[in-house]
This record gives C-alpha cells, structure tokens and sequence, in this order.
C-alpha cells in the first residue's frame, strides 16, 4: 500500500466508529448536499459525492454463516481488544446467540 495510506484509513475507521460531537466531520455533516451515491457491488462498498468535494466511501455489512464448531472455536479462542468496545461486545454477543440456537 502506499506510504501514510495505512494511517489514513486506520483514522478514518476511528471517525466512524468513535464518533465525537467535536469531530469536525460530525460538526458539518448536516451542511452537506449530496450529488451522487453509487454501490459498487461487486466489492460491497457505497460511495458518496458531497457539493463540498469530499467523497465518503461505506462498506456494506455482510453476513457469514458460520457453523456451530465455528463458533466455538472463535469464542475459546478468546477475543483480545485494548480498551473496552462496543463492537467486540457485539461479536460475543452475537457468538453466544449463534452457539444458542
């Protein structure tokens, strides 16, 4: 990947998914007129044209089926994260109710 691209995209996942009303992305976000919006299915993303020339690229949420053994072994194969988050919490969540059903 290019040089810097790597921390770009990781800055942008934190935007996404630690959201802060001090975020400049989130203080003008009501400001923006889109111009066009397009899914690319063929890579599961959409993408968005803003007046302002910002373009915002979403991926679309995909759902695997995994089998019972699966899923025992995602769960005692334990799940590490450096702080507590919602999304890991999710994942177990999710994991559990699978294994329960």
């Amino acid at each position: 990947s290019p040089e810097g691209y790597d921390r770009l995209v990781w800055g942008d996942l934190i935007t996404l998914f630690e959201s802060s009303e001090e975020d400049e992305i989130w203080k003008t976000q009501q400001d923006y007129t889109l111009i066009s919006w397009k899914l690319y299915d063929s890579c599961g993303v959409h993408l968005l044209l803003m007046d302002t020339g910002i373009s915002i690229h979403m991926l679309l949420e995909k759902k695997y089926p995994l089998t019972q053994e699966m899923l025992s072994r995602m769960l005692s194969g334990r799940l590490e994260v450096d702080h507590e988050c919602e999304m890991a919490f999710e994942l177990l969540r999710f994991t559990r109710s699978q294994l329960k059903k």
